[in-house]
């Protein structure tokens, strides 16, 4: 095996799942969740009983070649959908626009067009 012969298309990441309702936060829950992000590696489990958690934590393996989710509804016990945020930890070079992994802000091509026809836009229109 050569370092050219190594495809990289998947990286596995720490995701933690943020407001969820207080009856629902447990390992069972955060490994449902992480299952409908990709394929679950792990789930952070308390280490005490008598602690509160605030958030949820879940390992996933992630294709690099899909965007990133930043949160989901959540479906309570008591039948109310609740959004909960995800929390990416030590993520890579990722890009806040287009929420792929590789390549950031600056980097963006999705951003560049937007940015280029709204600048179009405004000209069109007398604005700046």
């Amino acid at each position: 095996m050569i370092a050219k012969n190594v495809t990289f298309d998947t990286v596995g990441i720490w995701v933690q799942i943020w407001g969820a309702p207080l009856d629902m936060v447990c390992p069972q829950v955060a490994g449902e969740v992480g299952g409908r992000l990709e394929k679950v590696e792990e789930v952070k489990r308390r280490w005490r009983n008598d602690m509160q958690n605030l958030f949820m934590k879940v390992k996933v393996v992630i294709p690099i070649s899909q965007p990133i989710r930043r949160g989901g509804f959540l479906l309570g016990s008591d039948g109310q959908c609740t959004w909960a945020m995800f929390k990416y930890e030590r993520l890579p070079i990722f890009c806040h626009y287009c929420g792929l992994l590789g390549h950031g802000l600056k980097h963006c091509a999705s951003y560049f067009t937007a940015t280029k026809m709204e600048r179009k836009w405004y000209a069109n229109m007398g604005i700046g």
